[in-house]
């Protein structure tokens, strides 16, 4: 796993903290705070919105608290006020704070059957998963880095992912 370059004392990418509140408080590092890993990643600090499976894709939104996307969830989803998409290379219980990746390889995502490599990849109905058949939510930006034969979690290439749908480029 990936390490912050910026040498903040405390700072984990494979832990989490516990909260108590969605609102925040207690955070041990401000929401919203970006750094970059030192494989070319670049990371957002965020609270859990409900529980996330290690490797979901996430809708984080202008508030920093992120929770698994699903078809529905893109199609609301408002790139201009803030919202954007990360993968949770940890899982979250409710309201805990912890790192997601939000540009980079070396990044995994929970993936349905058979996606093949270096093909965009869409929104599910099942929370997290994304898969590169087009019944969802064409994610702009993203795609998967490997074949796969198999539901897993697999590594994507994610340069700036936004749904299309949410960035008003409806198809």
């Amino acid at each position: 796993m990936a390490f912050l370059t910026s040498g903040m004392i405390g700072a984990k990418l494979d832990a989490t903290t516990a909260g108590t509140t969605t609102a925040g408080a207690g955070a041990p590092i401000a929401l919203g705070t970006r750094m970059l890993g030192n494989d070319g990643t670049e990371w957002v600090f965020v609270q859990a919105n409900g529980a996330i499976t290690q490797y979901d894709c996430v809708l984080i939104d202008e508030d920093y608290q992120a929770q698994p996307i699903t078809s529905t969830l893109a199609t609301e989803a408002d790139t201009s006020s803030g919202d954007l998409l990360g993968f949770a290379q940890v899982a979250f219980a409710d309201n805990d704070f912890g790192w997601v990746a939000v540009k980079g390889s070396n990044i995994r995502c929970r993936l349905s059957a058979s996606c093949v490599a270096h093909t965009m990849l869409y929104t599910t109905a099942s929370a997290g998963v994304l898969d590169d058949g087009s019944a969802g939510v064409l994610i702009n930006g993203l795609v998967s880095a490997t074949t796969i034969t198999a539901a897993t979690n697999a590594e994507i290439i994610a340069s700036n992912p936004v749904s299309r749908l949410a960035a008003g480029l409806a198809s």
